[in-house]
């Protein structure tokens, strides 16, 4: 049994190793968000300070705690700067949430039970599109099923410890992922009502996010206002203000169609009656599976709680989700009862060869140019300054962050004081004669309180200066640099 065991441990960590990893220098995402990190944590190297804040959240107007980009840090120092480095390490976190979920698989529903968890995770489009590039809501995985674990372990205080610690990380990948950590806290309390159990876990939970609550102490808790101000009245959008009940139904739709059906990544989508199936095995058939509840619980609870937001949800933020559902197929697929354990094979079957073009596609022929087109740009911009101080801006809709970036790893960035030249980068089309104008010239660069000296111009919202285009040409990947000069 335990060569079998390692055999398939061998087997689910290679395929899992390659599809996290193979050619992932030639497609992470590497865009506004991801440049603005990297240029955060570079920030952190040059002073020799952390942080105490993290990314912005796309749902109200707060910051998360700092520890993605305390993660972050060694992985951009060891590949000396290149932004690859955080994708490479979010590979490796997702490698080894493929190895949790075998661990703790094959421990609740036997080897078979433990592979299926393992492959489904590591072979999901949605779930590769999201460990393949550097973002804060990419390693959730992980923590997720690091806090599932942490419910079961054995020494009840260290149990509670580790309860808290992951609960502390995750608290500052994404707040909508506190949905997990109240299920299953509530699951903890009915196994311990002991006070000193609750001190422990609540102690973890402050020592991993310190930095944050240092920052809230600092600042009039101005982040923990504004979550209960956005709990309290939801998305400013009142189109977005729907009922609860057609939130819910809609996000447990977005469950089985953008979680098991990688439906936002998916070359193909899964037909309608593969959907109801899989709809009818984890909401009806699950629950009444020996050790099928727990996970139903975790699964839909999780959704009943974060329908509470009046805020249409993205796959990413439920992503916390993907080694439940991964393990709810896996012992729908091992049940004793043989037309469910056929029905529920027939459709883990079919959705595994349902995701082949897709991961063929995204693992072969995706190439993403977006790092490539940032460097040499920044080249271009570093001759073409031929030493001369130099501002950076961007055309109204087009991000610069990814080039300012890689100009702040030259010998000549850019100047956050006003200067004479000036080079104005654009996106699918020549710089438009509008920006020799325009009045918010320097209203654009990366959004975070410890970047300002990274915006490569001066912070100021209005600039009625006339400026003059002396060149204006394509530069890389449908990428144009104007250079201009101001007109004294």
């Amino acid at each position: 049994m335990n060569k079998l065991k390692y055999l398939l441990l061998a087997l689910v960590l290679s395929i899992s190793t390659f599809t996290h990893l193979y050619r992932i220098d030639k497609t992470f995402i590497f865009y506004n968000d991801e440049a603005r990190d990297v240029l955060i944590v570079k920030k952190m190297i040059d002073t020799g300070r952390p942080v105490l804040l993290g990314p912005q959240t796309s749902i109200g107007n707060m910051y998360l705690g700092p520890i993605y980009y305390y993660l972050m840090t060694p992985s951009l120092l060891i590949s000396r700067m290149d932004p690859v480095g955080p994708a490479i390490m979010v590979g490796l976190f997702g490698i080894a949430t493929s190895y949790l979920l075998f661990f703790y698989g094959s421990k609740k529903y036997g080897l078979l039970g433990g592979t299926i968890a393992s492959l489904l995770y590591s072979l999901s489009p949605v779930m590769l599109h999201y460990s393949r590039s550097s973002w804060n809501p990419n390693i959730i995985p992980f923590f997720a099923i690091s806090l599932i674990i942490s419910a079961d372990y054995k020494h009840k205080k260290l149990s509670w410890l580790l309860f808290g610690l992951c609960a502390g990380v995750l608290f500052q990948l994404h707040y909508v992922a506190l949905a997990l950590v109240f299920i299953i806290g509530i699951y903890k309390l009915k196994q311990s009502h002991q006070i000193q159990d609750v001190l422990t876990a609540i102690l973890g939970f402050f020592i991993v996010s310190s930095p944050f609550w240092l920052f809230e102490f600092r600042h009039n808790f101005v982040n923990s206002q504004a979550l209960f101000t956005f709990l309290r009245e939801g998305s400013q959008n009142a189109d977005l203000n729907t009922s609860y009940l057609s939130r819910l139904l809609g996000n447990l739709r977005l469950l089985i169609t953008g979680v098991w059906g990688s439906a936002s990544i998916a070359l193909t989508q899964l037909p309608n009656y593969l959907i109801i199936i899989s709809a009818l095995l984890l909401f009806g058939v699950l629950p009444f599976l020996s050790q099928g509840l727990y996970l139903w619980y975790l699964s839909i609870g999780s959704i009943v709680i974060v329908s509470i937001l009046k805020e249409p949800l993205n796959v990413h933020y439920i992503s916390f989700l993907f080694p439940i559902i991964a393990l709810a197929f896996a012992r729908l697929s091992t049940t004793n009862l043989k037309t469910i354990r056929l029905i529920s094979t027939f459709t883990l079957l079919y959705v595994v060869l349902h995701c082949i073009p897709t991961l063929r596609y995204n693992l072969l022929e995706l190439n993403s140019s977006q790092s490539i087109r940032a460097k040499e740009t920044a080249s271009y911009i570093v001759a073409q300054s031929d030493g001369k101080p130099y501002n950076v801006v961007s055309t109204p809709g087009t991000y610069a962050t990814t080039v300012e970036y890689f100009l702040s790893l030259t010998s000549n960035p850019p100047k956050n004081s006003f200067e004479n030249l000036i080079f104005d980068i654009c996106e699918g089309k020549q710089c438009p004669l509008s920006d020799t104008t325009t009045t918010v010239f320097y209203g654009s660069g990366a959004t975070h309180p410890s970047i300002s000296q990274y915006l490569g111009h001066p912070a100021v919202n209005e600039f009625k200066t006339i400026r003059t285009i002396i060149k204006n040409e394509p530069v890389s990947y449908g990428t144009w640099v104007a250079t201009m000069t101001i007109d004294h």
